[in-house]
């Protein structure tokens, strides 16, 4: 055999993927064929490449260079798995002149009886298929921005949805939760009026002091408000977080001086997450169970465990409890199960939490039952790890 022929590695042809090569090769202009007989005469070619090959004569007589391998193109026949023969760096007849170099291509095509000639100038099918697998390539990558734009479109209407409820709760909590503070505001002011015009400054210094109050809790709703609209999901932000030093300052920000014991307990790990939002959950639920406790010395249980892609973390409580039919109406805002003037806040803590464990992918539950025994315990499930 002639140094020049080699074994081209490429898998097996079948007649369907030979005419899709032709095809994408003629479009290219950089292909030509022809169809050879058994004997290896020349019954039909197609494209400027085998012009000047003649009907009916050995493709041997009119291509030198295959002269000698009649065993190598015998034995394509009789093992349809080898792969075709193929010829590098072929002057053919019509090409001398121009000194472009061809590659010579043949295969067995069993199912036509019959040798398929290809003459490329794009050299082997293994080049064909790096093209193809490019194109398919950058279709797959424009695909996929297409899709990422789609999520992108979609996390924003789902913004511009939860927006739209957060306006919805703004107009309601202005108009009805706001009204009755600032009524109280404005008889507490008509009525220090009234007795300073007559003479009674100990009404009117009271009076002023029931407007003092009322001005501030007003501005303690609306601060909480503000705070209740601003979260958001911000996983940009996202980094390690050590959730044992965390509730650990927390704990040690609201112990003091309460007279409360704050135990914190399980396994706390570092997470890739998003520090403030984990923070007002952690600080919320822990100064609520100290807040409204009935006793000067309750007992607070802070504990952590890691399940599956998520960390649960319950706030328990031996304080008086909460009934059952409240345990939906405590995650609103403003709603509180004491008088408001005996408050201390402003009602949108435990709102507050729900949103924001909401908004990042994690759930809240509250356990509690007065008439069967005390306290309270209120369960989070926090992911792991934060989707965009």
């Amino acid at each position: 055999m002639p140094s020049s022929a080699v074994k081209a590695e490429t898998p097996e042809a079948s007649p369907q993927r030979i005419v899709d090569a032709v095809g994408f090769l003629a479009r290219e202009r950089a292909c030509s064929m022809a169809w050879l007989d058994e004997e290896l005469r020349i019954l039909q070619q197609f494209g400027p490449l085998t012009a000047e090959l003649g009907q009916g004569a050995t493709i041997t007589s009119s291509l030198d260079v295959l002269l000698g391998l009649d065993e190598e193109l015998a034995a394509l026949k009789l093992e349809p798995e080898r792969n075709p023969l193929a010829i590098p760096n072929v002057l053919p007849p019509n090409a001398r002149s121009r000194g472009e170099r061809m590659t010579l291509t043949i295969y067995w095509i069993a199912d036509e009886k019959r040798y398929l000639l290809l003459i490329t100038r794009a050299a082997s099918f293994a080049d064909i298929e790096y093209r193809l697998a490019a194109e398919v390539r950058a279709r797959a990558i424009a695909e996929a921005e297409v899709a990422a734009q789609a999520r992108v479109v979609q996390r924003i209407n789902q913004e511009l949805a939860s927006a739209n409820r957060d306006l919805q709760e703004f107009a309601s909590v202005i108009s009805h939760d706001l009204r009755a503070p600032l009524r109280g505001l404005r008889y507490a002011a008509m009525d220090a009026k009234t007795a300073l015009g007559q003479g009674d400054t100990r009404k009117a210094a009271t009076d002023l002091d029931s407007a003092l109050s009322l001005a501030r809790r007003m501005s303690g709703m609306l601060t909480g408000l503000l705070d209740y609209a601003r979260v958001g999901r911000k996983v940009d932000a996202a980094e390690p977080v050590d959730t044992g030093e965390l509730v650990a300052s927390i704990v040690e920000s609201i112990a003091s001086g309460s007279g409360h014991s704050i135990h914190v307990e399980g396994e706390w790990p570092t997470l890739v997450t998003v520090a403030e939002p984990l923070d007002i959950i952690l600080r919320n639920l822990i100064d609520n169970a100290v807040k409204h406790h009935d006793r000067q010395n309750g007992c607070i249980r802070v504990r952590a465990e890691q399940e599956g892609g998520r960390l649960l973390v319950s706030v328990t409580d031996d304080g008086p409890g909460i009934e059952p039919a409240w345990h939906e109406a405590i995650f609103l805002p403003f709603r509180q199960l004491v008088d408001a003037d005996e408050a201390d806040g402003a009602g949108i803590g435990l709102a507050l939490v729900k949103k924001t464990v909401e908004r990042f992918g994690g759930a809240i539950e509250v356990q509690s039952d007065p008439s069967r025994a005390r306290g309270t315990t209120f369960r989070v499930a926090w992911p792991l790890t934060l989707s965009a």
